[in-house]
């Protein structure tokens, strides 16, 4: 008999501990669901708002289980209302009935925390349990950023890496049309170079006047004039100084003495 007093004298010593024990669970999750609303608070779009209310939701259901088990009545009900305007929230469309219900929330969800704190009054290790809830929140709050963070990091490291990858493609691009202006170079002078000899003799042989040269200016260019134009302006250029001489060789041909 007096085994049996001592085992219920010892449950009943129990159920206070079980119940702080819970209550302080509801505390953190108390915690987590506040700064979502206050998060959600911050957002400047309906889908964001959303977001963190939900989040918000998820954290304040498990409040309202707890808060049964420890026996805050206070807090469960503050979690009920809480998750009604939650509710109401999510099935919103317009961002400012969103907010107004989520700002509710957030309301109920200081309420939860006060209600907590008050049930817990009698808990000499309560001061103690809320700094290690609060540590703990931030932490979570720390590692979720450190994450954010790391994610931003990493998506920065991949568009430079494109970046690099792109720019490394359009030098390669750059440097095969470089050595094609280069031949082309080559060859056009060299050819230019020839007609230019080869309409001077023919039009001396014509017996026509030879006044001036056969191109208004140069038809040789410079490294850095090719490297500052495409290929296809190399083209033109050549293509119309071959036309320019052309063109000089008709003009010295009509205006020959023996044509007069």
């Amino acid at each position: 008999m007096k085994k049996t007093i001592t085992l219920v004298s010892l449950l009943f010593l129990c159920i206070p501990q079980i119940r702080a024990a819970e209550c302080e669970v509801a505390y953190q999750d108390a915690t987590y669901g506040y700064q979502h609303a206050e998060t959600a608070m911050e957002a400047n779009n309906v889908t964001q708002l959303k977001q963190y209310a939900d989040r918000s939701l998820i954290a304040i259901k498990k409040v309202l289980i707890t808060t049964e088990k420890c026996g805050c009545v206070a807090a469960n009900d503050a979690s009920y209302d809480a998750l009604e305007n939650l509710n109401k929230a999510l099935d919103k469309e317009k961002f400012e009935a969103v907010r107004l219900f989520v700002q509710r929330a957030k309301a109920k969800a200081r309420d939860i925390i006060i209600a907590l704190d008050n049930c817990s009054a009698n808990d000499p290790d309560f001061a103690l349990k809320e700094t290690e809830g609060n540590l703990l929140a931030q932490e979570k709050a720390l590692k979720e950023q450190q994450q954010k963070l790391l994610k931003q990091q990493q998506e920065l490291e991949a568009r430079i890496k494109e970046q690099k990858r792109l720019q490394n493609e359009v030098m390669l691009q750059k440097e095969a049309m470089l050595e094609q202006q280069k031949e082309l170079r080559s060859s056009s002078e060299v050819t230019l170079r020839e007609l230019e000899v080869l309409i001077n003799e023919f039009t001396k042989s014509m017996g026509c006047k030879i006044d001036g040269p056969l191109t208004e200016s140069s038809y040789q260019k410079t490294l850095e004039d090719l490297k500052a134009e495409t290929l296809t302006a190399t083209k033109v250029f050549y293509a119309e100084k071959a036309k320019e001489m052309a063109n000089n060789l008709l003009n010295r041909l009509s205006s020959c003495e023996w044509r007069n």
